[in-house]
């Protein structure tokens, strides 16, 4: 690289940092946010789930409800079964609580009244999650399904979010997010699917789909 051309790369990389910088020094609210991740696109539960490893590095507890994908085994929760098998006492146990919805994917079960009970009583255990000041994270993995099929009231649902404790952070994920959700949230991401091998026919995979 000639002089010319490193002296423009060292005057953008000045003024990217200058920005950065006033970016950092107006950020100084200190509290729990609302993150949604939704989009028809892959790796929404991944995400929140990597999030949450996150939180664990940093000593955090948190707490996990799963909606929909209650009785299917992943690899993200048999990992953490898996820590806590091994820890050698109860302080190097990750501090998770986990709930699963009871009766997995909705589209199996076909039956309104046993999925409705199924969500209420995971519901029942987020609200108590999100009113836990001991919880610095709680994800609700595919929560959007039960607002988008009105298994659970969205008003309800929205309103005990916003009385968590102050220093609480949530996770929502899953497709379709309804409109409030989005304009409650202080950080939302959208993943596109442009491809995805199951389309063209490659059967999900143990470790990287599930």
């Amino acid at each position: 690289m000639d002089e010319e051309k490193k002296r423009s790369h060292e005057e953008r990389m000045k003024r990217k940092k200058e920005v950065v910088d006033a970016a950092i020094e107006r950020a100084q609210e200190e509290r729990g946010i609302v993150i949604v991740i939704t989009g028809n696109g892959k790796g929404k539960t991944t995400s929140a789930f990597g999030t949450l490893y996150r939180a664990l590095g940093h000593g955090q507890r948190a707490g996990v409800v799963q909606f929909i994908k209650g009785t299917h085994a992943t690899g993200e929760v048999m990992f953490l079964q898996q820590l806590q098998a091994a820890a050698v006492d109860a302080a190097a146990v990750p501090g998770v609580r986990y709930h699963a919805m009871a009766t997995g994917f909705t589209w199996n079960t076909q039956n309104w009244d046993a999925d409705k009970r199924a969500a209420d009583e995971a519901w029942a255990e987020a609200a108590a999650m999100l009113a836990d000041p001991a919880l610095d994270l709680v994800v609700l993995d595919e929560l959007t399904y039960m607002l988008k099929y009105n298994y659970l009231d969205t008003a309800v649902v929205l309103d005990t979010i916003r009385a968590r404790p102050p220093m609480q952070s949530v996770i929502v994920t899953g497709r379709a997010a309804r409109p409030e959700l989005v304009e409650m949230a202080d950080t939302v991401s959208e993943l596109r699917d442009v491809k995805h091998a199951f389309k063209a026919g490659v059967k999900a995979r143990n470790g990287v789909d599930f």
